[in-house]
């Protein structure tokens, strides 16, 4: 069976499943590079009208201009009568959270979701859910907008007012650690989501999900007051078109990477005037000591964070690393850069009491003081990427290569895109970052290539 699954809300996103088995799974804006919105470009619908469909999936929160694009697209499909399609509204959102977060193996049984909702979402809405999960999925409690009205909604309406947009907490998240009025928002956040807890009665283990699960700092104290903790990747909306498919297959689908973008073949045809040379890893390793390296693998990372298939990195001991990429990314000055860790090393340079933080859900205590220049916040903690041969083996390389000639099993990690852009998904995307910025390396591991860019 094969099934389309299309959410068509803000960070809407698209999952086409065979079989039970993902195929790809990736977010809309990456294709129309508007941040957060869904409405459907060429090339996405060219992807999609070559797979073959049975059954398509379709959620929203509410009916918008680009839920009625998609509509129009889907009807003008070949044999449309022939597929089996599917409308889901709001009153399953929350469920979706759930069983997008199921997919991730994690065997914990207390699955909480949590979101901020906005003003325009009804007073009746699902703010917080409490499900367990034991062989079947049960619905425990919930908490609507009425019940519980300030969860979320302060940080959100703070982050508005001093951002671009609601949904860029992280940087009201980064900006709480040097001043008092996001410090007061954070800690606010953080006293109503312990309330939360209370309220449900959760105890020894919590599998986090919604879009209050992107706030890493609540996250990492989460692993001091419970025995196992999963923080899943995919907490935002942009989870949604995957939850509900595994909705619909009845928990059948199981997932245990980030990587899911759509496949893409890697070439250098559209670097032609730049100089295009051959390389290893040691090669790209020496050239990280000075100045910041683009990687860009086939398929791309979903969710908030570049994780070694779209990032931008340099040497996190460069006295100046955080300008020199700062050059590129252009981000406000309190944003720390994250690292990405051999696992084998983690422990040794962080005080971590888990295993591994593949997806840079949490932050740690940095032990090893004195020697790293950037990557770390003010009060010496990093958002780290702990990374195996096992998830990323071209860029596991890549960082021991750096071990090999540093001593320090680490590089400074942010994701590939310019200030205020989704992350870069194709070839023509990277092209466009590269020329339009003052990058100057793109290394593509998977054909052992490394461009340098010619003025």
């Amino acid at each position: 069976m094969n099934i389309l699954s299309l959410h068509l809300s803000h960070e809407g996103c698209a999952t086409y499943i065979q079989d039970n088995k993902i195929i790809f799974h990736t977010q809309l804006d990456r294709y129309n590079r508007f941040k957060y919105n869904t409405f459907p470009t060429y090339e996405i619908i060219s992807i999609l009208k070559k797979i073959n469909i049975d059954i398509i999936i379709i959620t929203f929160l509410n009916e918008n201009n680009s839920a009625l694009l998609w509509r129009d697209f889907l009807q003008a499909l070949p044999n449309i009568e022939k597929r089996k399609i599917i409308f889901y509204g709001k009153e399953h959102h929350h469920l979706f959270h759930a069983y997008c977060s199921l997919t991730w193996r994690t065997n914990i049984k207390n699955i909480l979701v949590t979101d901020s909702r906005g003003k325009e979402i009804e007073d009746d809405f699902e703010r917080e859910s409490f499900y367990m999960y034991n062989n079947k999925l049960e619905h425990v409690k919930t908490f609507t907008k009425k019940d519980a009205p300030t969860i979320g909604d302060n940080y959100a309406e703070f982050t508005e007012n001093n951002f671009e947009s609601s949904l860029a907490c992280g940087k009201t998240m980064a900006w709480s650690l040097y001043d008092e009025r996001p410090n007061k928002i954070q800690k606010q956040f953080e006293n109503d989501m312990n309330g939360i807890l209370d309220l449900f009665n959760i105890e020894k283990e919590i599998l986090f999900t919604g879009g209050c699960a992107q706030n890493i700092l609540y996250n990492s104290k989460l692993l001091q007051k419970y025995n196992k903790v999963f923080c899943d990747p995919f907490n935002g909306d942009f989870g949604i078109s995957l939850g509900a498919a595994n909705y619909f297959t009845n928990n059948k689908i199981k997932n245990d990477t980030v990587y899911l973008g759509i496949p893409q073949k890697i070439n250098t045809d559209l670097f032609l005037k730049h100089k295009i040379i051959k390389c290893t890893q040691d090669d790209v390793s020496k050239i990280l000591l000075n100045n910041p390296v683009a990687i860009f693998q086939s398929r791309s990372e979903q969710g908030q964070r570049g994780l070694g298939n779209r990032s931008l990195l340099m040497s996190p001991i460069h006295k100046d690393a955080h300008n020199l990429i700062n050059d590129i990314k252009k981000r406000e000055w309190f944003r720390p850069f994250a690292c990405s860790v051999l696992k084998e090393a983690a422990k040794d340079w962080f005080d971590m009491n888990i295993d591994e933080s593949p997806y840079m859900m949490y932050v740690f205590k940095l032990k090893k003081l004195g020697i790293l220049k950037a990557g770390i916040s003010v009060d010496n903690h990093s958002r780290i990427q702990t990374v195996s041969k096992k998830n990323n083996l071209h860029y596991y390389n890549l960082i021991n290569s750096f071990n090999k000639l540093t001593n320090v099993p680490m590089l400074i990690n942010t994701s590939l895109n310019l200030p205020g852009e989704v992350l870069v998904e194709t070839l023509n995307d990277l092209k466009n970052m590269f020329e339009k910025s003052n990058l100057k390396y793109i290394y593509l591991p998977e054909i052992n290539t490394l461009i340098q860019k010619q003025y």
